[in-house]
């Protein structure tokens, strides 16, 4: 489910960390780094589970109305188009989400119904929502399609869920953006009678994993190598007053260059630019660019870029 920059970014974030930590133990700090991956996949199954607390709410005041000693006509017959919504539905009903939630004590919206009130109430307001329970057409691409834009609408820009996510965990403030997505990608995937009893793992398959595992391992491993292919090849800038990120960020383009034959070097490249731009300066994406560019030449020329056909470059 994962993306290999997503995988690229987590690894970033975790070899920061391990330098920052100013720690010799690698095998520490690589359990700390799939910990951090694991926590996506929490933060990723608790936006799912926030989708069930919409639908649960929206059941209960539906349930009190029709209990009010003077229920009003709309009360008596209430419109269940949102609760019986087919995307809520195989969310609600998915033994897989329900039996993770359940293992992992992820019990938040049962603890924060405050959260979910605030939300469920800006929704019911808004013109997506009554559009939606006005609308007469019963089709499981209408309920997909609301359900997408409910969520990209009111859910993946909550400030206060955003706020509610950063106190539980603070690197979850990194994270959300990642969860948020892999959320939209697993509703668009969809099916009509899908069984959907099981969730998209988080890696997709164990070479992604193994990616995430050598990628962190071979920039600490090769930390001088790495440091020395970039001091002299920055024009106009000393090594020293390169920043860490910039520093980092070469240094996991570079690892990749040398170390990683199945990967073409542009893919690297270009990877490691758009990651700049996320996570350094303005100008970063230009310089690191520029570096990978200027040493990928010169490694090439003295022969010690080695990708096989897959890298696109014959040994």
């Amino acid at each position: 489910m994962l993306n290999r920059r997503n995988i690229r970014s987590k690894v970033m974030q975790g070899i920061f960390a391990y330098q920052g930590s100013h720690s010799d133990n690698i095998p520490k700090n690589e359990k700390l780094l799939f910990q951090s991956f694991e926590n996506i996949y929490k933060l990723y199954i608790l936006l799912l589970l926030f989708l069930v607390a919409l639908r649960n709410k929206a059941a209960e005041e539906i349930e009190i109305g029709l209990k009010k000693n003077f229920p009003t006509p709309e009360d008596l017959n209430p419109n269940y188009k949102f609760v019986h919504n087919k995307i809520l539905n195989f969310l609600a009903h998915n033994n897989f989400l329900m039996e993770f939630k359940e293992k992992n004590k992820l019990n938040k919206w049962e603890v924060n119904k405050e959260l979910v009130d605030w939300v469920w109430k800006k929704i019911k307001k808004s013109k997506l929502y009554k559009q939606y329970m006005h609308s007469k057409a019963n089709s499981f691409i209408e309920d997909k399609e609301f359900i997408l834009d409910l969520y990209k609408n009111f859910i993946a820009p909550e400030e206060k869920l955003h706020e509610s996510f950063e106190a539980d965990d603070s690197h979850w403030a990194d994270d959300i953006a990642i969860a948020n997505t892999l959320v939209m990608k697993t509703i668009s995937g969809l099916k009509e009678n899908s069984s959907f009893q099981t969730l998209p793992e988080l890696f997709k398959d164990e070479q992604d994993r193994e990616f995430a595992k050598e990628l962190f391992r071979k920039v600490i491993q090769n930390d001088e190598k790495l440091n020395s292919l970039i001091r002299g090849r920055t024009p106009n800038w000393d090594f020293e007053r390169i920043s860490q990120i910039d520093k980092l960020i070469l240094k996991m383009g570079l690892a990749e260059f040398l170390y990683f034959p199945s990967i073409p070097p542009t893919v690297s490249m270009n990877e490691y630019v758009e990651i700049a731009k996320e996570f350094s300066t303005p100008k970063s994406n230009v310089f690191i660019n520029g570096v990978l560019n200027k040493v990928y030449k010169e490694l090439e020329k003295k022969g010690e870029i080695k990708k096989n056909i897959r890298g696109r470059i014959k040994k």
